[in-house]
């Protein structure tokens, strides 16, 4: 199947979940910042399907790639509703305690650079969802990493003031994820003939 998509676009996805999660989980479990630790986790595993659609975009989206990609999606989908049961959970004990995350200025670095890779990222993207449903749904979920960055970014700043609000903004990503996580689960159920966009162009007749 010919199309005009590049793999660069989700590799580059790929790349930015695994730059801005990794640096955001481990410095949000050792400070305690429960929102900053969840937007890192959701950051590494909503990248790494990008990797799967990467090379079927190479692959020019041929049905072998297909079971690759839906055994991804669907490990990914699992993952996405423990972390948001997870953050929901911890967030909730928060906001019955009285703790507050010790992670200075980072999460407001992080947060900031978060929305300046992935806003252009996201807009570049959208334009080519149209061309199969898989470049679709990934960039689905780059805009759902860009609302969980935003959402990173408000509680951040109204942590100033409010000493819930790292749990709040949590409690709200664990939300955003469990929903993401069960997009995923539905993208699990793709045939193999609208993979191909129905025309059986890429092996699937």
């Amino acid at each position: 199947m010919k199309t005009d998509a590049s793999p660069a676009l989700a590799y580059a996805a790929a790349a930015a979940g695994l730059l801005l999660g990794a640096p955001a989980l481990w410095l949000g479990l050792d400070q305690g910042a429960i929102a900053l630790w969840t937007f890192g986790a959701a950051g590494l595993l909503l990248g790494l399907p990008s990797l799967v659609v990467g090379q079927r975009v190479r692959e020019g989206f041929s049905n072998r790639s297909l079971e690759r990609e839906r055994l991804t999606l669907r490990a990914a989908s699992h993952f996405l509703r423990i972390l948001a049961l997870g953050a929901v959970l911890t967030a909730a004990a928060a906001l019955m305690g009285d703790r507050r995350p010790q992670a200075g200025s980072v999460p407001l670095i992080l947060a900031g650079v978060a929305l300046l890779i992935l806003t252009p990222l996201w807009w570049v993207r959208r334009a080519q969802a149209g061309i199969h449903p898989s470049l679709a749904s990934d960039a689905a979920r780059t805009r759902a990493l860009l609302e969980l960055g935003g959402l990173l970014l408000a509680g951040v700043l109204l942590d100033r003031w409010f000493p819930w609000a790292d749990a709040a903004a949590a409690a709200a990503m664990g939300l955003r994820l469990f929903i993401e996580g069960q997009s995923l689960a539905r993208g699990t159920a793709l045939t193999a003939a609208a993979s191909c966009g129905g025309c059986g162009s890429c092996g699937c007749s």
